[in-house]
């Protein structure tokens, strides 16, 4: 143990000298993704995980489920769409069975039956990789398909039985590629929201 003196004198020391504030650090890092950010924000700038105040991520923890719900949802229409495309090129496959009909136009249809069959085979298989582009263009070629195809036979379309299945199942076509569309857009929305480091 010192001698008192030597106590003394430290003390003496130690009130001479400037004192030391402790200052809050400037910065504060996320405890869910590790980044570092300013220390008067409320929420990570890289996940949205909260930094001052933990109870709120129960609140952060419950948008990520449902984020992921909206991801699944939407990958599901996308497949929906992918498989109706690829039913499409294997319909227009059938074109094929057109070149042993009688007629002078059998090759051109034949010809356009499988052009159209690849090309949706290769809008269904495009998909996979880049689905809103490959979905969109599709959604284009049926749009433009169907208004030829109603305005050809403008009478025939709204009179017939046949004309008005025809319109009915354009209608149907559209409808489920517009929801892939919307679904493919909404996968890169929250893709982008999603990527972050966890």
């Amino acid at each position: 143990m010192l001698p008192a003196k030597y106590i003394l004198a430290a003390q003496k020391i130690n009130s001479l000298l400037p004192k030391i504030e402790y200052k809050k650090p400037r910065a504060i890092m996320c405890g869910h993704c590790y980044n570092v950010n300013e220390n008067d924000y409320a929420f990570c700038t890289n996940c949205g995980y909260p930094l001052q105040n933990i109870h709120l991520a129960d609140a952060y923890h419950n948008r990520l489920q449902q984020r992921n719900k909206f991801l699944l949802r939407a990958e599901t229409s996308v497949l929906i769409a992918r498989i109706v495309l690829y039913v499409m090129a294997a319909f227009l496959s059938l074109g094929i069975l057109f070149i042993f009909a009688k007629g002078n136009q059998k090759y051109f249809i034949v010809m356009m039956a499988v052009l159209f069959s690849g090309l949706f085979f290769f809008l269904a298989f495009w998909s996979r990789k880049n689905p809103f582009t490959a979905l969109l263009t599709a959604f284009i070629i049926l749009i433009v398909f169907s208004a030829i195809n109603i305005f050809e036979k403008l009478v025939q379309s709204f009179t017939t039985a046949g004309g008005i299945t025809g319109m009915l199942l354009c209608i149907a076509l559209l409808i489920v590629v517009m929801k892939g569309v919307q679904g493919a857009y909404r996968i890169n929305l929250i893709k982008e929201e999603l990527q972050i480091k966890t």
